[in-house]
């Protein structure tokens, strides 16, 4: 990973700003488990709206707009340099679309292989809102301000912050792995919520921080953060059709995500080759 493969801000947060956001960070978890959050207002509201206003979106967006006043405030960063990109849209929704069928395709296929019956996932008998209401959340809410946050804001900032004391390749692969490592533990007080033993956390905690890797490079190698938003939301409500069946499907967008990446690298690798030979011309 070269340098010119991480996103570039235009401007460099202060100190102060990445200390209050990680602080924001480190504040907000322990609140949303802890009881002094409305967790049994937010489900009532959700029964109300027959789904479609999921605790997660009502959560993840509260607690997001703070860390967004932050990253445009004190932060001083505008909408472009976290990736928010109107243009980038219309993309990263077909991206998400072709993921998404993808992810039913396997399924599909797989039972026409095994000549297995296709059996409709139960959520949606149960109201469209149960259905596509996670999914939404994570696109409006969860996906999107952690996308902006830890690979459009953090990663690129810190790697700004450690040319400083490194040269530019280290300072971005560090960057890559310390906004990452954070990203896995603040998860830390979601998995105990949910029930993780504290010494069953490292194997939870390893697939976040490989999976923020992940997500990391989709932004670097496709320049769109919405085309990470759009994995992460499916990652998170994969929304299927019919009840998998062969390869997971998560696994599924994995390999076509790891896919992404690579043809985005050789494709960069090769401009980059281009252009020396360019400049080398007489």
């Amino acid at each position: 990973m070269t340098a010119s493969f991480v996103p570039h801000p235009s401007v460099r947060s202060p100190w102060p700003a990445l200390l209050l956001l990680a602080a924001w960070i480190g504040v907000a978890g322990p609140w949303f488990v802890s009881p002094m959050f409305p967790m049994e207002t937010l489900r009532q509201w959700q029964q109300a709206s027959g789904g479609w206003v999921p605790v997660t979106l009502v959560a993840s967006v509260g607690i997001g707009l703070v860390q967004l006043a932050i990253v445009f405030g004190p932060g001083r960063q505008s909408f472009s340099d976290v990736g928010w990109r109107a243009r980038a849209l219309l993309p990263a929704l077909l991206a998400t679309a072709l993921l998404w069928a993808l992810m039913q395709g396997a399924t599909v296929l797989s039972a026409a292989a095994s000549g297995t019956p296709l059996v409709a996932a139960p959520a949606w008998a149960r109201g469209l809102g149960i259905a596509l209401g996670p999914l939404l959340a994570q696109l409006l809410g969860t996906a999107l301000m952690e996308e902006t946050v830890f690979r459009g804001y953090l990663w690129p900032q810190l790697a700004l912050w450690l040319r400083t004391r490194l040269s530019s390749t280290p300072a971005a692969v560090v960057a890559l792995l310390l906004s990452q490592a954070l990203f896995a533990l603040v998860h830390v007080p979601v998995l105990l919520y949910a029930g993780t033993d504290a010494a069953a956390l490292g194997g939870p905690l390893a697939m976040l921080f490989v999976v923020g890797i992940v997500f990391a490079l989709v932004y670097a190698a496709t320049g769109n953060l919405f085309v990470a938003v759009g994995a992460h939301a499916l990652g998170n409500a994969t929304t299927l059709l019919y009840q998998p069946q062969g390869p997971a499907p998560t696994l599924v967008m994995l390999a076509a995500l790891l896919t992404v990446v690579t043809t985005g690298w050789l494709f960069r690798r090769q401009g980059q080759a281009a252009m020396r030979g360019m400049e080398a011309m007489p």
